[in-house]
């Protein structure tokens, strides 16, 4: 399997950070400000593509909102032997392959990201599925309190300890559904991506 090279993604988002905040000189109103990666060209989205497949977990499913140890942790869940929906699939800067699964849990959906190895999955079916990339659509203002969702739709989880409020920053990777992919940094250091109503957000 081909890796992708991430360096000029990692390297523009630690650019874009140092200059969101010389430019504020504060955090956002909840206290998170914006990440950016591939500031420029044309946007795209692959998460959303047309193939996926199942895949037994092997190990019980640690996850993040993102494919990579920057992004913020979204639970661990006691499901080994179960069987999740597998999305799509990005490499992080250090060469690990992470996936993006769906699954049922606590009376909603949720989508979120783990290491590849804890999946019961062949390489071919790896091969198949959709490379996570984007080029951002723009930044964002929340307008409203809002929910940050694990998919886009009422039907997914929100993020039950986590809230944007009126004023904060977040980058807009795509649009599904009325909802937008975005992200943002919150307080610890770490990446939230999530899906937020385009009721809530107002794009630049």
């Amino acid at each position: 399997m081909k890796k992708m090279t991430n360096w000029k993604r990692w390297m523009s988002l630690a650019l874009a950070l140092a200059l969101c905040l010389m430019s504020s000189g504060a955090l956002a109103a909840g206290g998170w400000s914006v990440p950016s990666k591939n500031s420029g060209g044309s946007s795209g989205y692959s998460s959303s593509g047309s193939y996926s497949t199942t895949a037994e977990l092997i190990d019980d499913l640690a996850t993040r909102s993102g494919p990579s140890t920057e992004y913020s942790g979204c639970g661990s869940y006691k499901m080994k032997g179960q069987t999740v929906t597998v999305l799509s699939r990005a490499f992080d800067k250090g060469g690990v392959l992470w996936v993006e699964v769906e699954f049922s849990y606590g009376g909603g959906y949720r989508r979120a990201w783990t290491g590849a190895k804890r999946l019961n999955i062949s390489s071919s079916k790896l091969e198949k599925l959709p490379e996570d990339y984007f080029y951002a659509l723009g930044n964002g203002t929340i307008t409203a309190t809002a929910a940050p969702r694990f998919g886009p739709g009422s039907f997914y989880s929100t993020y039950g300890d986590r809230n944007f409020y009126r004023g904060d920053r977040v980058v807009v990777i795509a649009e599904v559904n009325g909802y937008y992919l975005t992200e943002c940094y919150q307080n610890d250091g770490s990446i939230l991506r999530s899906w937020v109503s385009t009721s809530n957000i107002q794009l630049d």
